[in-house]
């Protein structure tokens, strides 16, 4: 069956078309200019971009956990997720999930992460999500259970993405120790028990990184499984992680650090809030600045779904001046190559209809409809 869009302005690789789109069978048929016939869906001068790919959001354990010490229903959590995602925008998305990570001073319970996955798993079986769910995994380096986390979460089928983390504070997004204390730690402990703590991060630290490190490398290589690195200060950590299998560069908090990445041929993604808030919110080098030098690739959204497409046309402003395709790019085709999915991200014949109706309301864009696979789901 094949669904025909008209009066568009379709944003391909590398122009604007105004036009129609077909689509067959879930992928993308012919793009042509002019109008096209009378059974076709007039898009009234919107426009057509591909569906954006999402590689980072922290946002499904927000609905987990939409309260401290309360979990929500795992499937429900996933299906309310989902429902942002789609309405932002997000057609392909890596829920990200810790594996390693503190949390009141102890390692998050597995039994947790267990019924999150389950119920997200669930979900996907059943049809209930709209958006393609996949999973990344955030691994704490300097976790000493880290190898038998990896052990049992990395085989899950859902598994696309890992990257290597360390938030050990005083370096990377928490190089400014006092910063980081005073909105954390030391609003609930003395002097006394923030020193111990942070000793035994620091221990932690010296005596895993190394080794998990090289267990994440091998084991992701043997799954084929996408590697990323986090939150890189310096060169050496781009350096380690690239020797350790990693292609992307996520986050850099330094202009050195995504230098580097560059120059290994990495590809740097920033978070989306970095660039519509006007800079980092833990001080660190901002997204506007790596792309007036050329080192930004792409974005994922971290921790705001939407900000992705507000990305997107906030690039096309100055005084960044990218051309729309190009910044359409950053949220779609970059980030479907980095993680090795071929068949998305760019409105070109034979690829997957992932598609969205887009609308600019008083310069914010708005998402009115999107397609997934060729299926209208909203």
């Amino acid at each position: 069956m094949t669904t025909v869009l008209t009066n568009a302005r379709i944003v391909t690789g590398d122009a604007i078309v105004q036009g129609s789109i077909a689509i067959n069978g879930g992928v993308i048929g012919d793009v042509s200019e002019g109008r096209s016939n009378a059974d076709a869906i007039d898009m009234e001068d919107d426009y057509i971009i591909p569906g954006i790919i999402d590689i980072h959001t922290d946002n499904l354990e927000r609905h987990y956990f939409p309260r401290p010490n309360i979990d929500w229903d795992a499937a429900s959590a996933s299906i309310a997720h989902d429902g942002v995602c789609i309405s932002s925008g997000v057609t392909t998305v890596f829920d990200s999930l810790s594996l390693g990570a503190w949390s009141n001073g102890q390692v998050r319970g597995r039994d947790n992460l267990r019924r999150l996955i389950a119920g997200l798993g669930a979900a996907r079986n059943s049809g209930a999500l709209r958006a393609d769910h996949r999973i990344h995994w955030r691994c704490e380096l300097p976790s000493p259970v880290l190898p038998e986390l990896l052990d049992e979460f990395m085989p899950n089928p859902l598994t696309g993405l890992a990257s290597f983390m360390d938030h050990t504070p005083g370096q990377r997004q928490y190089k400014d120790l006092d910063f980081f204390l005073d909105r954390t730690w030391r609003k609930e402990m003395s002097e006394a028990e923030v020193a111990t703590r942070l000793d035994q991060r620091r221990a932690d630290q010296a005596s895993n990184v190394t080794t998990n490190r090289a267990i994440m490398g091998k084991m992701a290589g043997e799954m084929n499984v996408t590697l990323a690195a986090h939150d890189d200060e310096t060169a050496e950590h781009v350096a380690a992680a690239h020797a350790a299998g990693a292609v992307i560069s996520e986050f850099p908090v330094t202009h050195e650090a995504a230098a580097e990445a560059k120059r290994l041929g990495m590809v740097n993604f920033m978070g989306g809030p970095n660039l519509v808030r006007g800079g980092s919110y833990s001080g660190n080098v901002g997204a506007a600045e790596l792309a007036a030098d050329n080192l930004l690739d792409g974005f994922a959204s971290d921790y705001v779904p939407r900000s992705m497409i507000e990305c997107i046309f906030r690039l096309t402003e100055e005084p960044h001046g990218w051309s729309l395709p190009q910044a359409v790019a950053t949220v779609t085709r970059t980030p479907a190559h980095a993680v090795g999915l071929t068949d998305r991200g760019e409105i070109a014949t034979g690829l997957r209809a992932d598609l969205l109706r887009v609308s600019l309301n008083g310069g914010l864009p708005v998402v009115r409809s999107a397609w997934v696979a060729g299926v209208r789901v909203s």
